[in-house]
């Protein structure tokens, strides 16, 4: 009963408290669920769009494709939505383990990586025998580990070594790991984490130095 109560602790409110409102259980940053629904229906009709040449050749209807991606968007707007219930904390417990589990990943990676479209970014998943792209992994794990880490040092964030240097560090060994095998992905992961440093008070003298330093 002990641990029920305490995996029930993560969600705010209680789910199993389902009379409640939607407005209620969908509430948040009302722009950031404004894009969402936006990228969402552009996804649908970028889809439905550009994939007539290749239904003809298949000899498949067009709709095909579209119910395919409303079934992703339907479970991706799922994920969205219980990820959101998720206490905030819990992300924060567990950014640390994450960065540390991607890191050797992405040298395994680097070294027996299976090569897919001209690039070996990808490991080979031997029980359920699916291919896996390790940097989704890795900037998840970067972007939620910048995230506890801007949040826990906001005191000092503008001192070069207590402040910035803590956080950037993580940024560098990513971005360097990914980029023999991936540059586009390192460069967008490079660039949004600097607008998440920026976000979170670094000094902007600081950020201007390392993407000297980069280029």
């Amino acid at each position: 009963m002990a641990e029920q109560v305490n995996i029930r602790s993560f969600f705010t409110p209680n789910i199993s408290n389902m009379g409640g409102n939607l407005v209620s259980k969908t509430r948040g940053d009302r722009v950031i669920w404004g894009i969402v629904v936006i990228l969402t229906l552009a996804s649908l009709l970028v889809v439905y769009s550009s994939t007539g040449s290749l239904a003809f050749r298949l000899s498949k209807s067009t709709e095909s494709y579209l119910f395919k991606q409303f079934a992703f968007i339907v479970l991706g707007l799922l994920i969205i939505y219980f990820a959101h219930r998720v206490n905030y904390t819990l992300y924060s417990r567990i950014a640390l383990i994450l960065f540390l589990v991607s890191i050797p990943l992405l040298l395994y990676t680097l070294m027996f990586g299976v090569e897919l479209n001209a690039g070996s970014r990808w490991i080979k998943l031997p029980v359920i025998n699916m291919t896996f792209q390790t940097s989704d992994m890795a900037k998840l794990a970067l972007f939620m580990y910048l995230s506890r880490q801007l949040s826990r040092k906001q005191n000092v964030i503008k001192d070069f070594k207590k402040g910035f240097l803590p956080v950037i560090i993580p940024v560098a060994i990513i971005c360097m790991l990914i980029a023999p095998a991936n540059l586009s992905t390192a460069l967008l992961i490079g660039c949004t984490s600097m607008m998440l440093l920026f976000i979170g008070r670094v000094r902007t003298k600081h950020l201007l130095m390392t993407i000297g330093i980069a280029l």
